[in-house]
């Protein structure tokens, strides 16, 4: 299979997968109550949930020693008066609640399998955006150095040009940028004070200048000689 047509193939693979996830995303929340399940979702993440109550302990039944005559009456009798005043303490005693850590809380358990995925919709999103920005980093090295090894003259243009970036890069380091803060209105960070970093903002901002220059020149000069042939 020649590269083309590999090409042609992930390009119509890549396509289509981000037209899915681009439905998805904007037609899964109409197939539920989403302002609901949000609500679910952050009452959970938030207060957590009630786990199971413990039973609560069952009142030891007293023991009580067969005695003889009125002595076990009596003894009988206290004993069933104390079961009674602390079975009725217990019963009024509040039921402790335990409560599950929000951190400990799985939306598995909770949701239904295409609730989760709705909820998570956006995060299925900038995944694939992720895995696009991945592909088209692949791409832009991949091209050409498939153009570079079947090109020995591209070789010595790509030499150029990146020897041209460097010498631009340095004499907007060394030349045009500076260290000295600048005046910022409502800016207080660190940056304005860090000499490396201001030296290496003005080398950004010196460079794009001076690509921009080239750019505008470059566009003035082929109109000129276009009109004069």
């Amino acid at each position: 299979m020649s590269y083309s047509k590999i090409s042609s193939i992930t390009l119509v693979v890549v396509a289509a997968i981000s037209l899915i996830v681009i439905l998805f995303f904007y037609i899964s929340p109409r197939t539920v109550n989403i302002i609901e399940l949000e609500a679910r979702v952050e009452q959970l993440l938030t207060e957590g949930v009630l786990a199971d109550q413990p039973e609560a302990p069952a009142v030891a039944e007293a023991d009580t020693v067969a005695e003889e005559g009125t002595e076990m009456e009596e003894d009988a009798a206290d004993v069933a008066e104390e079961d009674s005043a602390a079975m009725a303490a217990t019963a009024d005693e509040p039921t402790p609640i335990v409560e599950v850590a929000p951190e400990l809380v799985d939306l598995r358990d909770h949701l239904s399998n295409w609730e989760l995925m709705v909820y998570k919709r956006t995060d299925y999103a900038l995944g694939w955006a992720y895995i696009l920005l991945v592909i088209a980093a692949i791409a832009a090295i991949a091209f050409p150095l498939v153009v570079i090894v079947t090109d020995v003259k591209a070789i010595l243009r790509l030499l150029m040009v990146a020897a041209a970036a460097a010498l631009l890069v340095l004499v907007s380091y060394f030349v045009f940028a500076s260290d000295t803060p600048i005046q910022i209105l409502g800016y207080t960070g660190t940056d304005n004070t860090n000499p490396v970093a201001l030296k290496w903002i003005g080398t950004g901002l010196f460079s794009t200048y001076i690509i921009f220059g080239i750019a505008i020149l470059s566009i003035l000069y082929f109109e000129v000689v276009s009109i004069f042939k």
